[in-house]
């Protein structure tokens, strides 16, 4: 049999590499949901900080993606980063093509007792904004993601967007947006430390993590640092709690979507039977299940529906 020349198996190779190549480009240009590169302990401020970083996830692909500001948990006095919940949370999504910012804020010890952190937040959010051009960021699409003590600021940061109260100060001329706003077994009123024991751990938790700001706002200061009285100026959000929940009871979430819907802002409430808390750092069926559902709901907040559509999917 006539073997073939050498010039046509040059050539054949050629073209392989060809077809391999533009088939790699169109990887690339589609977007691959399964890669994304992180840039770990990024500045948020300046002058930089070294508290006051985080880590970039961001997918592979051409186009704007959506974003996420994800925040810890740790009852505001520990946790960072690098939680077991908040790390499973990042890189899930952003193998389905979300810019995902998980990152540090200070900590009760570390001057960040309220509002401190949540300022911290609020400049992480428009370090983001500012950076939607160079990480292909659609502004539009930027949510906010939290874990307990991370979930009361990541409704915080969402409400008070317009307020004046919590400015991103080293933003000054930064307009925010969020779109949605997720917690998960989320303290949404802190006026609940009433009913208390005044030795309890919750309670001295509470008034050491809102004490400065008690002597400065003496009739307001439960109320002005609770999500549930900024509902009014509230986005659209999902709420994930335990049914068993000790920590954090069922009841800070099931208040907060109805004082969402009277406003009559789209609210979910996902409650996983006999779930306690935090258990999103735990493998188990229950965080399987809780990350599809936040999966979901994501995608309902960037498809390009109807807005009474669009409101009515997220509310469901």
């Amino acid at each position: 049999m006539r073997q073939p020349s050498h010039f046509l198996q040059s050539a054949l190779c050629l073209l392989t590499v060809i077809l391999f190549a533009h088939r790699e480009a169109l990887a690339v240009t589609r977007g691959n949901p399964s890669k994304f590169h992180v840039y770990a302990n990024i500045p948020y401020i300046h002058p930089q900080s070294r508290i006051r970083v985080g880590d970039l996830y961001l997918p592979t692909g051409m186009g704007q993606h959506p974003a996420v500001l994800l925040l810890h948990g740790g009852g505001w006095v520990a946790g960072s980063k690098r939680d077991p919940g908040v790390r499973y949370i990042a890189p899930h999504l952003a193998r389905r093509g979300w810019v995902v910012f998980n990152i540090n804020y200070r900590l009760v010890r570390q001057g960040g007792a309220f509002p401190a952190d949540l300022r911290d937040c609020k400049n992480a959010l428009a370090w983001l904004t500012a950076h939607c051009r160079q990480y292909h960021i659609n502004p539009n699409q930027i949510v906010v993601v939290g874990a307990s003590a991370g979930a009361h600021l990541a409704l915080m940061t969402a409400y008070t967007c317009k307020s004046t109260l919590f400015p991103a100060s080293h933003y000054p001329d930064m307009a925010l947006h969020v779109a949605a706003a997720v917690g998960f077994y989320t303290p949404t009123n802190a006026a609940f430390i009433k009913f208390l024991p005044p030795r309890s751990w919750a309670r001295r938790v509470v008034e050491r993590y809102l004490g400065s700001w008690r002597k400065l706002h003496p009739h307001t200061w439960l109320s002005s640092a609770s999500p549930y009285y900024w509902a009014k100026q509230g986005v659209p959000t999902l709420l994930l709690q335990g049914s068993a929940d000790k920590l954090v009871p069922p009841f800070q979430s099931i208040i907060m979507r109805q004082a969402l819907k009277r406003d009559n802002i789209p609210a979910k409430l996902l409650m996983e039977p006999g779930a306690g808390h935090a258990f999103m750092d735990f493998p188990s069926p229950v965080r399987s299940r809780a990350m599809r559902q936040l999966q979901n709901y994501l995608t309902g907040v960037i498809d390009p529906v109807s807005p009474p559509a669009k409101a009515k999917a997220l509310s469901k």
